[in-house]
């Protein structure tokens, strides 16, 4: 008697997932591109330099990475769509308090604590959805996803733009609060894989190998032990620690985060302070960086998959590709030359982008390790706020001390250098031995 079992669809209702992943997206995780735009000038209104810029938006950093240590309990009670929504209806709260804001507190209180907590479930709910409903489509499926940041940071620099233009800080804040409710409607989608499971045989089902996120059901329970922090130890996977690859791994996706982050905050300032451009040459180029992005992150995907690249080797290359890319910006100062180099800078770093979850993912599948996944990101989230609270803190102050935005791109790219040093180190030792 031939039997069958309910395996993931890897396609059919996941593309409507994905289209959901993308709208929220869009009104949520592309704010944090525009938050020097949207904040910049405001925050010199209420005394503050470059310093306290980079400390609100490191400490959103912290709170969005740091999140990863309860949002897997969240998701797992509440699902990814209930926890999409909360994340949703936080991010939009966090944008309309900060409209009344007028003190570096409540900035703090409001954009980089609840804001960043918002955005830290958003990442993770729409991650777990997306990977619950794909398997040979996942680069895919997540690249499509994250071309609605793509679509998003294209579209709000010119927004934002235009409403400081009319309604000053205030009002445009409050209308961006606005729209990334509308985050909610993409999160109502994300219907659990259990409603759509396919029926498949035995044959096939043997063949099918689980989402790495949904394998985690699989996990064995931690041994009984008299110590608690066994156990402990034992459900968040502390084990993979002890691996000098996994920590080699996260430091150098962390240290390239750092510099990604570093990058966002200080690009606007660099290309009015530095390159002396007016707020819509600032916009223009904000949105060549971002049209790149985006048509990177929906062609670039599909084509690793197709070819069966590593995502770290490639992760990699954009990596160098990026330092090549912001050393020549950094002394660019006419609106041309910037455009072209924020083009570049926009395909490089959607590789990067796209890849960054993937690489963790085939290194948990490469060392058998899937189960481990969800604690494997959580370690990473982990690694990115520690880095970003200390170095991407440096970074800020860096800026204050040498009053030059362009040595600031240079700083960054000596992250990126760090990250390729360090990889193409265990490379060497790897294949030598």
């Amino acid at each position: 008697m031939v039997s069958s079992n309910k395996v993931p669809p890897d396609g059919g209702y996941g593309w409507v997932i994905v289209a959901g992943c993308a709208v929220i997206n869009i009104f949520n995780q592309s704010l944090i591109s525009v938050f020097g735009l949207m904040f910049g000038d405001y925050l010199s209104d209420l005394g503050e330099n470059a310093f306290g810029a980079a400390l609100v938006m490191n400490i959103c950093n912290i709170s969005l990475n740091f999140s990863g240590l309860i949002t897997g309990p969240i998701i797992k009670k509440f699902n990814a769509r209930k926890a999409s929504i909360l994340g949703s209806l936080l991010t939009g709260g966090a944008l309309t308090a900060c409209s009344y804001a007028t003190e570096m507190w409540q900035i703090i209180l409001s954009y980089s604590l609840v804001f960043g907590f918002g955005l830290g479930l958003i990442q993770s709910s729409t991650f777990v959805a997306l990977n619950s409903y794909f398997k040979n489509n996942k680069g895919k499926a997540v690249g499509f996803a994250l071309a609605g940041t793509g679509i998003g940071q294209i579209l709000m620099p010119l927004l934002v733009q235009y409403l400081l233009d009319i309604f000053s800080f205030r009002g445009t804040t409050l209308i961006i609060g606005g729209l990334a409710f509308n985050g909610v409607v993409g999160a109502a989608l994300l219907q659990p894989v259990e409603w759509h499971k396919r029926h498949v045989l035995d044959e096939e089902s043997n063949n099918e190998r689980l989402p790495l996120i949904a394998a985690t059901s699989t996990t064995t329970n931690p041994s009984k032990s008299d110590s608690g922090w066994s156990k402990l130890a034992a459900l968040m996977d502390v084990a993979i620690l002890k691996k000098v690859s996994f920590l080699n791994l996260i430091i150098g996706l962390g240290l390239a985060y750092t510099a990604s982050t570093s990058f966002s905050l200080f690009f606007p300032y660099f290309l009015q302070k530095t390159a002396n451009l007016d707020m819509f040459q600032t916009a223009n180029c904000m949105s060549m960086l971002s049209t790149t992005d985006l048509l990177t992150r929906v062609t670039v995907p599909a084509f690793v998959d197709r070819m069966k690249f590593s995502h770290r080797n490639t992760f990699l290359m954009a990596g160098l590709c990026l330092v090549i890319a912001r050393s020549v910006m950094a002394e660019m100062r006419s609106i041309v030359p910037l455009m072209i180099t924020s083009a570049f800078y926009g395909i490089f770093r959607s590789i990067t982008i796209v890849n960054q979850n993937l690489t963790i993912a085939e290194y948990c599948g490469e060392k058998g390790l899937e189960s481990m996944l969800p604690n494997a990101l959580g370690f990473n989230m982990i690694t990115k706020g520690v880095l970003v609270l200390s170095l991407g803190q440096l970074l800020g102050w860096f800026v204050d001390y040498t009053g030059s935005y362009s040595l600031n791109l240079h700083a960054q790219n000596l992250l990126l250098v760090s990250t390729c040093v360090l990889w193409l180190c265990e490379m060497y030792f790897k294949y030598r031995d």
